[in-house]
């Protein structure tokens, strides 16, 4: 894969893990298009990045942004279009201390907003000879965990999306791929679910050991790929006995309503 022949759009750019794909990325050679909310941030991820790299500041949620990046991206063509759905917010509490805003925010931002971006932008990724969409996604699309209900909901939403437009566009030039790490390092964490991590012994990454795995995955075109040791395993797990998972996570139940049902 010849990384200079790739337009690739990633939206929360300038997050943990965006910054560090995207200066990967620049690296490699691709010219890149960065969206986020903040567009004091954009501008200041764009300045430590190659000439020629687009920023589109709004509210991914929104159909008025959307049909703002269809509009720059009319005029930015290649021989390979990318669009990376990386923007994602968590919430680690349980539901019923959960708000009714946050809840709907995270589904708007980790489900509908890919969906919808997707469809907006099908257009434009088809008008190159080869395609991605790349869905960043998490173990927690495979595991329904305690604590996370509703973030588990957008995620493994977001998984079931990934599989069912890889297939339906399975005779196009462009090819859905659901890409899973672990915990990583990130803002995105709660004081909360930092200490919940270290409680349970969870392995958390950080940005720099993921967006490697992350970019070898796009190279091998992998559909589906979950990264991190033995998360990957448990997810194959729940998938084939899930009553062994949840007997397994009922053990650390205690625990976890310590750190998160407040």
């Amino acid at each position: 894969m010849n990384w200079h022949h790739q337009t690739v759009v990633i939206t929360g750019a300038y997050g943990g893990l965006g910054k560090v794909l995207c200066k990967e990325l620049a690296k490699l050679g691709a010219r890149l298009v960065l969206t986020g909310r903040n567009t004091n941030k954009l501008d200041e991820l764009s300045k430590t990045l190659p000439n020629g790299t687009v920023s589109v500041s709004g509210d991914i949620t929104t159909q008025e942004f959307q049909l703002k990046l269809v509009q720059v991206l009319a005029h930015l063509q290649s021989d390979g279009h990318i669009l990376i759905n990386n923007a994602g917010v968590g919430d680690g509490h349980f539901l019923e201390n959960q708000s009714i805003e946050n809840i709907q925010k995270m589904l708007e931002v980790n489900l509908l907003a890919p969906i919808l971006l997707s469809k907006a932008l099908k257009p434009w990724l088809q008008k190159a000879p080869v395609a991605k969409i790349i869905n960043i996604g998490s173990t927690f699309g495979a595991i329904g965990f305690p604590g996370f209900s509703s973030y588990c909901a957008s995620k493994f939403g977001l998984r079931g999306f990934s599989q069912a437009l890889g297939r339906e566009l399975s005779d196009t030039s462009i090819s859905v791929q659901y890409l899973a790490p672990r915990s990583i390092e990130t803002e995105i964490n709660s004081d909360n679910i930092n200490q919940l991590n270290k409680a349970i012994k969870n392995n958390v990454d950080t940005a720099e050991q993921v967006v490697p795995q992350i970019v070898k995955a796009i190279e091998q075109n992998n559909a589906e790929k979950f990264f991190g040791w033995p998360q990957k395993l448990f997810a194959k797990i729940n998938g084939l006995f899930p009553s062994l998972v949840s007997g397994s996570i009922k053990k650390q139940l205690q625990i976890i309503k310590t750190h998160l049902n407040k």
